[in-house]
């Protein structure tokens, strides 16, 4: 593997160098950045631990390997500067995202039939694994469904929202699950195909399979989880101190009305168009029909929020309970009536 990775260090250089390009360019993407490279790197270690990808796979399906990372950060600093334009911002960020799935689609799908038999690329499941013929068919028809998928994600930027999002999903659905289909339909009608090659995992790949599987089952278990918001009052400001997502800081001079609503009150969150949502945080840009596209640092554990119009821009806070809630409204009302 030493010996392929070295023949293609000018590609992972320059690939890697890609990736943390947008952390450069604004420094509040360097979370994302930093995993987007730490999976790149691990994606690219374990295709060549594969000896089948080391020794035959296709140069071309290699090599597109090495573009998808730097193309999703790329794309993540579009979207971020889409965001950042407010309301209008958002329908690009729509139309950016949809069209950048259709094109990765029918990228790959162009390369499908071209990959060969292996353990980490492609269609793989226990029916293409054991038939080198059921891999070739399987791909050749999964090369066409991607090019489908990539066209519907297209035609999908084009369409109102509620629609758009129903293409979009289904689009995806239909590449991953279609294909899979197709494998078992072909292994039950050429059983006679059905145990032609078996690919040898060493030790070592299936333990780092074992590895990588649990990793990713911590990491959603934490992402679940986690994330806080603190309000940190301060003479001039107030700032909302986030884990798991940047920070925020808000002059007084530049709140215009601070209002508390109760949970009857307040609008549904919306679209959640950049940020982080889980189990129990809701923080970044969302848009809905209230506020239009506006910041969102709250709890799901609390209902209640402050909401801020700050220099023409919404921002909704509040705490992990209602009183915590309330001392950020009061504390808020004092500062504001001290100036």
């Amino acid at each position: 593997m030493k010996k392929t990775m070295a023949e293609h260090k000018v590609k992972l250089l320059i690939s890697s160098l890609v990736i943390v390009l947008p952390a450069v360019v604004d420094w509040q993407l360097l979370w994302e950045c930093a995993g987007l490279l730490a999976a790149h790197w691990i994606c690219v270690l374990l295709v060549f631990a594969d000896r089948r990808n080391r020794e035959g796979q296709s140069k071309k399906a290699v090599g597109l390997l090495f573009w998808l990372m730097p193309v999703t950060s790329l794309l993540l600093a579009a979207i971020r500067m889409a965001v950042q334009q407010g309301e209008a911002g958002i329908k690009i960020t729509y139309l950016i995202t949809c069209f950048a799935f259709g094109l990765l689609f029918l990228a790959v799908g162009n390369y499908m039939p071209k990959i060969r038999q292996n353990r980490t690329m492609g269609v793989r499941v226990k029916w293409t694994l054991a038939s080198e013929a059921n891999w070739n068919a399987t791909h050749r028809f999964a090369g066409k469904v991607w090019v489908a998928a990539g066209l519907l994600c297209m035609i999908s930027a084009l369409l109102p929202l509620e629609m758009m999002l129903v293409v979009f999903i289904a689009s995806i659905v239909l590449a991953a699950v279609v294909p899979c289909v197709y494998s078992y339909r072909y292994y039950k009608q050429h059983p006679q195909d059905g145990a032609e090659v078996n690919i040898y995992a060493s030790p070592a790949q299936k333990m780092a399979a074992r590895l990588i599987l649990v990793g990713v089952l911590v990491f959603v278990a934490v992402a679940l989880v986690a994330g806080s918001a603190e309000v940190v009052f301060g003479e001039d400001s107030l700032t909302v101190e986030a884990s798991f997502w940047q920070d925020m800081t808000i002059s007084y001079d530049s709140i215009e009305s601070v209002s508390y609503e109760t949970g009857e009150e307040m609008p549904a969150a919306g679209i959640r168009t950049y940020g982080l949502g889980n189990l129990r945080m809701l923080m970044g840009t969302f848009a809905n029909d209230a506020y239009g596209s506006y910041t969102r640092y709250t709890y799901d554990s609390c209902d209640d929020c402050v909401v801020l119009n700050v220099s023409g821009m919404t921002v909704v806070l509040n705490g992990p309970s209602v009183d915590d809630t309330r001392q950020i409204y009061q504390e808020l009302t004092a500062r504001l009536d001290e100036r």
